[in-house]
């Protein structure tokens, strides 16, 4: 008698990836449509699910017949698997590749079966797909994973089950079915047995694991950008400030300064009395795309509400904001020449030298300096040094 019985390691294998998949199907309903792949993953344990019970009925049905379905619906399951996890990643889905897999699993599995009947054949042709797959999973965590515990976790439990399947096939070469046959008692098939039904539920729970790390990620994400925009909202601003005058203190033998940019549009209640809300949303977006394209990968732009915008430009002195100042009002007296309504913006301009000043005195300079444009005409630029 083997150390475990099969049919009971197969039975609870299955139920697991039930109760697993209906999870992760719950689970699909709570998440945001940026987080794909989970229903995918879902499917596949209801697929593990229907080849277990195909194994079950090995006996009960011709081996010709049952063990082939059997073998292909274990590929595909996986195969799914990697569909999900591609899909989570933002990577093209290899639907061909799953199909090539599924079919060389039935090819094989029918001709050692019907054509030249042989145990360790169908182990070793099986173990090739298998690894393939579990590989690709794990190259998919190793290159777009972060670098966190869940995605660790979920690492490793892929890699435990790329390296048996392998070892299994390599097993089945060299020591034939006397080792790798779970029908016959021994040490591997009932390691190989036992992890085989725990891996589909530890997988699962590894890829949820990864799954709510995103989601805090994006809700994260969510609590400090602005919704109409994109960009940041006054919490997402408030802590890149932190984070720059914090680098601006390391630095400080350097004489670094920090630029302030308060953007707002003229008469915006114009646009929108006249073209309606829906046309005043489409400049807003528009304008924090052109507000963006003038900025470097290190200036921070946020939406504070309505129509103003603000820009933190990190080790930048005042004759060079003065000039992304005047770079930005160019960008919007082209675009109302051509898509949007007639829109300029008035920008104050302030500067940091200190790390220990807080926002609200750089924002209130840069808000004065903000309001003696608007008092000069609009479409300008002016400065706190000019407006003391």
């Amino acid at each position: 008698m083997p150390l475990l019985d099969p049919f009971s390691v197969v039975l609870m294998a299955a139920l697991m990836c039930a109760v697993m998949s209906v999870v992760l199907f719950g689970a699909r309903r709570g998440f945001p449509a940026e987080l794909r792949g989970i229903s995918h993953w879902g499917a596949a344990l209801a697929v593990q699910v229907l080849a277990a019970f195909c194994f079950a009925l090995r006996k009960a049905l011709p081996e010709a017949v049952i063990l082939p379905v059997a073998n292909v619906l274990f590929v595909f399951g996986n195969g799914l698997c990697l569909i999900g996890l591609q899909h989570f990643y933002g990577v093209v889905p290899r639907w061909r590749l799953l199909g090539g897999a599924c079919g060389f699993a039935l090819v094989g599995m029918v001709y050692y079966l019907v054509v030249q009947p042989s145990y360790v054949a169908r182990v070793v042709w099986m173990a090739l797909p298998m690894t393939l797959i579990n590989g690709m999973l794990l190259f998919l965590v190793l290159r777009h994973g972060r670098r966190k515990t869940a995605t660790w976790f979920f690492g490793s439990l892929i890699a435990v089950n790329t390296v048996l399947m392998a070892v299994r096939g390599v097993m089945a070469l060299t020591h034939g079915a006397a080792v790798v046959d779970v029908t016959r008692p021994g040490l591997f098939q009932s390691f190989y047995l036992t992890v085989t039904a725990l891996q589909p539920a530890l997988l699962s729970v590894g890829f949820l694991m990864v799954a709510y790390e995103r989601l805090r990620i994006i809700l994260e994400r969510r609590s400090a950008s602005d919704p109409l925009t994109g960009v940041l909202n006054r919490r997402g601003f408030s802590d890149a400030f932190v984070r720059e005058v914090a680098r601006m203190a390391r630095m400080r033998q350097r004489s670094r300064s920090l630029a302030l940019l308060s953007v707002d549009l003229d008469f915006f209640k114009k646009i929108n009395d006249r073209y309606g809300h829906a046309e005043g949303d489409r400049v807003l977006v528009s304008v924090a795309g052109m507000i963006g394209s003038a900025l470097r990968e290190s200036d921070v732009l946020a939406r504070f509400g309505g129509e103003e915008f603000n820009v933190l430009l990190p080790d930048t002195d005042m004759k060079r904001a003065i000039g992304v100042a005047n770079r930005i009002q160019a960008l919007l007296r082209a675009a109302c020449v051509g898509d949007l309504p007639s829109c300029t913006a008035s920008i104050g301009v302030a500067v940091q030298t200190d790390p220990a000043e807080g926002l609200e005195p750089l924002l209130s300079r840069a808000d004065e300096a903000l309001y003696r444009a608007k008092e000069n005409g609009r479409d300008r630029v002016e400065t706190w040094r000019n407006a003391a």
